[in-house]
C-alpha cells in the first residue's frame, strides 16, 4: 500500500510532463490515422492502432477533455475494459453524453465489466463494490446484460450483446478477436479459463448509435 502511495505521488508530480508528451503524441497518432480509436482507461494497455488514455489526460466526465482531443476527427472505435464499474451513475451519464457528442455516426463502442449475472458466486462476490477481489473496493457498479444495455439505450445507443450471462445463469459466448477491441478479461484470452469451463468472463457488450 505504501509503494502504491509513493509511485502515485511520483506520478502526480510527473503529469504536467506525461500530459504534453500524452498530448504530442495524440497530434501524431491523428496525423497518421484514418480512424480515431481509443482506449480508456488504459492504465499501460497498448494496442497497435488504438491510442490510449487514462483519467489523467481524458476524463471521461469532462466534456472539455473532449474538445480537446476530438475537435477535428470524431472517435470511430472506444474499448473500455473494466472502467464503468468504477464510474457512479451520475458519471455513467456524463461520460454516455459525451460519447454520443464526440462519435462518428457508425462508431462502435465495446465494453467490458465484471458481469453480475455470472453464476459463480466467488466470482460474483470478488467483483461487486466493495468486494473481495483486487480493486473491487472501488467498484461502484455491478452490471448484468439488461442493466447496461439499458443505460446505453437511454442515450440513443442500441446494443449488442457479445459475451454474458442471463437470468438463469446460462453463458454466451459470441466473442472473438477482432477490430472492434481486444478484451483480456473474456472467456477465449484469460487464462483462467484454459480447462474450457468459463471461469473467469466479462460481460462484453458493443454499441452503436441507434440508426
Amino acid at each position: 500500500m505504501l509503494f502504491k502511495k509513493f509511485k502515485r505521488k511520483v506520478y502526480m508530480l510527473l503529469l504536467p510532463f506525461i500530459r504534453i508528451i500524452k498530448i504530442l503524441n495524440w497530434y501524431v497518432y491523428l496525423k497518421k490515422s484514418s480512424k480515431i480509436k481509443i482506449i480508456v482507461g488504459a492504465a499501460t494497455t497498448k494496442y497497435e492502432g488504438w491510442f490510449p488514455t487514462d483519467i489523467d489526460i481524458l476524463d471521461l466526465t469532462k466534456e472539455e477533455d473532449f474538445e480537446r482531443f476530438f475537435s477535428q476527427k470524431k472517435i470511430n472505435n472506444i474499448l473500455a475494459e473494466h472502467v464503468l464499474e468504477h464510474l457512479t451513475d451520475k458519471d455513467i451519464d456524463l461520460m454516455l453524453n459525451n460519447f454520443w457528442n464526440y462519435c462518428a455516426e457508425d462508431a462502435v463502442i465495446r465494453i467490458a465489466v465484471p458481469d453480475g449475472f455470472h453464476k459463480d458466486e466467488i466470482y460474483v462476490n470478488s467483483v461487486k463494490p466493495g468486494g473481495s477481489g483486487e480493486g473491487a473496493d472501488d467498484h461502484k457498479q455491478l452490471f448484468n446484460y439488461k442493466s447496461l444495455s439499458q443505460k446505453f439505450e437511454e442515450y440513443g445507443f442500441s446494443a449488442k450483446i457479445v459475451e454474458y450471462w442471463d437470468e438463469s445463469r446460462v453463458f454466451h459466448q459470441g466473442y472473438v478477436n477482432d477490430e472492434r477491441g481486444y478484451v483480456m478479461r473474456s472467456f477465449i484470452n484469460d487464462e483462467r479459463n484454459n480447462s474450457g469451463k468459463p471461469v473467469y468472463t466479462s460481460l462484453i457488450i458493443d454499441f452503436e448509435r441507434k440508426r
